[in-house]
């Protein structure tokens, strides 16, 4: 009886290690989620929105320092892109769905990219 709750002890602690290694037991507290909020995501042309990152976590902070992280943002609508801000907001001049992604940086790493988050913009035409 002892060796099969000994088995069965092992077995356990293997598979949380295992998961736990895998990533899918539990995140590290460094892990980051970037994420968007856009308001409005649908309207008419041209239809400015304003877009927010700091529903982005890094471990157990939501926002992110902006000392210690960064956004970048890129429309999908023939701009430039490459804006930089936690908050930002942008003009849709044409009718369209927009791809807006944000890419959340790591200042300390010297910009390596730590997630990245995108959101659908619909433009309709002007009224």
């Amino acid at each position: 009886m002892r060796h099969r709750i000994a088995a069965a002890a092992i077995f356990v602690l293997i598979v949380a290690v295992v998961l736990s290694i895998t990533g899918c037991f539990q995140r590290t507290a460094v892990d980051a989620i970037a994420c968007i909020h856009a308001e409005p995501t649908i309207g008419y042309a041209p239809l400015t929105v304003t877009f927010d990152a700091s529903c982005s976590i890094v471990g157990l902070e939501s926002p992110p320092s902006a000392q210690d992280y960064y956004f970048l943002w890129w429309f999908d609508d023939g701009t430039p892109g490459g804006d930089v801000g936690t908050t930002i907001e942008h003009t849709f001049d044409e009718p369209g769905t927009y791809q807006v992604r944000t890419a959340m940086y790591e200042t300390a790493s010297g910009g390596i990219p730590q997630d990245q988050a995108i959101r659908t913009i619909t433009v309709l035409p002007a009224e």
